[in-house]
């Protein structure tokens, strides 16, 4: 089996590179975030960095750590894969498994890892967008409190929080299997973007019609009220569009436009 992860901050256009991949048959559809992977793979990155303090009373090493908790990830891609028989390659999306693309990594050496990356003003803006609606239901915590505060500067690192764990790791042959996927290159000459995307995932792509709606088993009207702030826009199930490139003029001021850009520029990958 061959496992492609998408991740990306929030916002970033994780999904639509997600239904773009998807549209290949012999992936899995379109399906729900693989948060458990992620909540998985984040108790697996926490374990490592307490072992040096109890971890030896357990295990002989990180080695021998990592050697247990592969069987745990294999068993949980093994039991997706077998929901969908027809699918020779997995496609699996989160935001928060970005954090832990890295650990993902040593465990699994042989996937392919794509991030998502987009103006962090119009993903900010997004994000402001969202938050409005999740207030209501106070989910997601950190990024609710961060609102509440009105602090954009905050924001912004929470948005780069993402992108820091890859960017610090010097592994050669993680960044041969990563490539990052520009949003508005995406959106603004997508069948360049598929062209590309197949050469580096193997899957069929550039033959697609990326106007066409979603190859999803999912039904947007139909899920719980507590996620729909992250789903409920015009755009999802639909093909590309550049209808939100640059919707951050809509949304920020002119100085928190200057701030956003201050905090994101050092990560290197945003077009000034």
């Amino acid at each position: 089996m061959h496992y492609i992860f998408i991740g990306g901050a929030p916002r970033t256009g994780t999904t639509l590179l997600n239904s773009l991949l998807c549209r290949d048959t012999t992936t899995n559809p379109l399906i729900a975030e693989a948060s458990y992977l992620a909540y998985f793979i984040s108790t697996y990155s926490r374990g490592k960095r307490v072992w040096r303090v109890e971890g030896d009373a357990y295990f002989d090493d990180l080695q021998d750590y990592a050697n247990f908790s592969r069987p745990w990830l294999m068993a949980f891609l093994e039991k997706t894969a077998r929901r969908y028989p027809q699918a020779q390659h997995l496609v699996l999306k989160s935001p928060e498994l970005t954090k832990y693309f890295p650990d993902l990594f040593e465990l699994l050496p042989q996937a392919q890892f794509l991030m998502a990356v987009r103006d962090p003003c119009d993903a900010i803006a997004s994000l402001i967008e969202v938050g409005d609606k999740l207030k209501q239901t106070r989910d997601s915590p950190t990024l609710v409190k961060i609102l509440d505060r009105g602090d954009v500067k905050a924001l912004a690192q929470f948005f780069c929080d993402y992108y820091r764990p890859c960017q610090r790791y010097d592994n050669s042959q993680f960044w041969q299997q990563t490539r990052y996927v520009r949003y508005e290159g995406l959106v603004q000459h997508p069948q360049a973007a598929l062209r590309q995307l197949e050469a580096f995932t193997r899957l069929h792509l550039s033959h697609m019609n990326p106007h066409q709606p979603w190859r999803t088993e999912l039904d947007f009207a139909q899920l719980p009220q507590r996620y729909r702030p992250w789903w409920s826009t015009p755009l999802y199930g639909h093909g590309v569009s550049t209808t939100s490139v640059g919707r951050y003029r809509q949304v920020l001021s002119a100085e928190q436009v200057t701030l956003i850009r201050q905090v994101c520029q050092p990560l290197g990958l945003f077009e000034e």
